[in-house]
């Protein structure tokens, strides 16, 4: 079963997605803040990251860059995920190397294409 974790400080958000990806098969990793999601990301070694960027203790872009800094951590794909839609926004996230940047509210459909098209890549 694939893992993944799912970084968001809105537990009405971490609980839909946990309940959206179990029911697609996924095992899911939950993480309320940037610290948090870096250190379940080296313990745990998910397939895939959802990552939000407005997070206590440490946004989404120094999470990715700090993950991408660790041998064990820099290949797992990471998703954006975020309310923020600017276009500038967007384009840091995947310049930084995001596998993609989906804007919140998220299609549960979208959101399963997304994630099942990069675990196939991988």
């Amino acid at each position: 079963m694939k893992k993944i974790l799912i970084v968001d400080d809105e537990k009405n958000i971490l609980l839909v997605l946990k309940i959206a990806l179990k029911k697609a098969g996924y095992e899911t990793i939950l993480a309320k803040d940037g610290l948090e999601a870096i250190e379940k990301a080296r313990e745990q070694k998910p397939d895939l990251i959802l990552l939000d960027i407005v997070l206590p203790k440490l946004n989404g872009y120094l999470v990715y860059e700090a993950l991408q800094e660790e041998p064990k951590t820099a290949k797992i794909p990471v998703v954006f995920i975020s309310a923020k839609s600017e276009k500038e926004d967007i384009d840091k996230a995947l310049d930084l190397g995001g596998e993609d940047y989906l804007t919140k509210p998220l299609e549960k459909e979208k959101l399963l294409q997304t994630i099942n098209e990069i675990l196939e890549r991988r």
